[in-house]
């Protein structure tokens, strides 16, 4: 087992990222909280992150391979950020969001309907559907992926970290 510190900042934004989409889950289908289009849509960089990094900490992978992932892993997080902040911006109304998720006006046809019947509805992007503290979902998430930009970041930078 390695035992530096760029394995354990890998392992940590692995985890961390880990941690946000099970958190996402358990609001989803624990509590009810039924994620829009967009909410769907910060998953993915996530799920990416779940992937590459649990790969990079596989022992085959080198200290410099681990370092360039962890680096793409925080390109990932600030993608995330960007995805999340969009969200938070539809949510406070300082931009439109996606018709098709926004709730305008737009044309239904007699098989989308049909086809959402049985269905859990999916909330409109633009009415959060939990705030917290003055913050919805996408707003902590916000703060979450700007957070673990920087503490990859951070960890890429710091040489001494890493037996390269």
């Amino acid at each position: 087992m390695v035992s530096d510190k760029g394995y354990a900042a890998t392992a940590a934004m692995t985890a961390a990222a880990a941690v946000i989409l099970a958190t996402v889950y358990v609001a989803q289908y624990g509590f009810g909280l039924w994620p829009c289009t967009l909410c769907f849509g910060q998953r993915v960089p996530y799920a990416l992150i779940i992937v590459l990094g649990a790969l990079s900490l596989m022992p085959a992978v080198d200290a410099r391979s681990r370092r360039v992932i962890l680096f793409h892993l925080a390109g990932l997080f600030l993608l995330d950020a960007g995805l999340a902040f969009y969200h938070a911006g539809v949510e406070v109304k300082w931009w439109a969001g996606p018709v098709t998720c926004t709730g305008g006006s737009s044309a239904v046809s007699v098989t989308d309907m049909m086809s959402a019947l049985g269905k859990p509805g999916h909330p409109n992007c633009d009415e959060p559907a939990f705030i917290f503290m003055g913050l919805s979902l996408a707003g902590y998430n916000v703060i979450a992926a700007v957070t673990l930009t920087a503490a990859s970041l951070f960890a890429t930078l710091r040489k001494s970290w890493w037996a390269l």
